[in-house]
């Protein structure tokens, strides 16, 4: 039977809460319910617990089994949020509003749902599991913290966005996808090694740069692409997973900066002025086949 703990903020507040404890495979491991209230929480630098900072109510009998909790978030402060699903490995996590930074970091399992946005290095570093936002995101998602090596980002699970994002989206991913319904920032798929990323809007500059691997899929308009990556193919339409996307799009190969074999694919129609530019760059001239 499916147990539920439902979290609103008691009061407002203004500085940054930190929850990384609060999740269904941590609250599995309790005696019982009212336990919850004693795990901790850092509001600002101070250590305080969850009965301190929210109302407590829940639904339905108390499991051991994390699949079968819910964690959900709720009242005027979510935004103050941090490390919501902190290395979740099961179970499932709402928030209802806004998300602060480093959502989903390092999570292995279960499911995060956001219903408004969230913040920058939202599935950093991620290794399994679902996220789900009904708004935009920051910048970083599903990428490596600043200094880590490439190939040290999300590594698997399923980031879907179903507003824009910022920039540096992917940054050094390893494996898993991303899929943004709206638009994204500059920079998208920095040096990633593997994995998929769908932006279903526009991106901004360089998308790919520096990759060597993986496949990045922009439906849109890009606002250049780097001369270190080469024209391969025109097709026809792109297939991603569950993904089709029946137009043109031109296949491009690179970084090869780092002797890169990563493919990015941007919409021929809404690009013909990268594809004009290049032209006379390369061995044989592109005529549009689907005229």
């Amino acid at each position: 039977m499916p147990f539920t703990v439902v979290l609103r903020f008691k009061y407002r507040i203004n500085v940054p809460v930190e929850v990384r404890k609060v999740r269904p495979d941590v609250i599995a491991k309790l005696s019982g319910p009212e336990e919850i209230k004693g795990l901790p929480v850092w509001v600002g630098n101070t250590r305080t617990t969850v009965g301190e900072v929210f109302e407590f109510s829940f639904e339905g009998e108390f499991t051991p089994d994390p699949n079968l909790i819910t964690v959900v978030f709720e009242g005027q402060s979510t935004a103050r949020l941090r490390y919501v699903g902190y290395r979740m490995e099961a179970g499932k996590i709402v928030v209802k509003g806004d998300v602060g930074p480093l959502a989903g970091f390092r999570m292995r399992g279960g499911e995060l749902v956001v219903h408004g946005n969230a913040g920058d290095y939202l599935g950093a570093k991620m290794r399994g599991g679902k996220i789900e936002i009904f708004g935009d995101v920051g910048s970083f998602i599903g990428g490596k913290l600043i200094g880590e090596r490439y190939g040290s980002g999300m590594k698997a699970g399923t980031i879907i966005v179903h507003g824009s994002a910022g920039a540096y989206i992917g940054h050094g991913m390893k494996k898993g996808d991303i899929v943004v319904e709206g638009s994204a920032g500059n920079y998208a798929g920095y040096g990633m090694e593997g994995g998929n990323i769908v932006i279903l809007g526009d991106a901004g500059l360089y998308p790919g740069a520096r990759m060597c691997g993986g496949r990045i899929v922009v439906k849109g308009r890009v606002e250049d692409v780097l001369c270190s990556f080469y024209i391969d193919d025109i097709v026809k339409s792109v297939k991603v997973k569950n993904i089709v996307i029946n137009e043109p799009f031109v296949l491009f190969i690179g970084d090869v900066v780092r002797d890169g074999r990563g493919r990015l694919y941007v919409s021929y129609a809404k690009n013909r002025h990268i594809v004009e530019e290049l032209e006379p760059l390369i061995r044989y001239e592109i005529s549009d086949p689907f005229e």
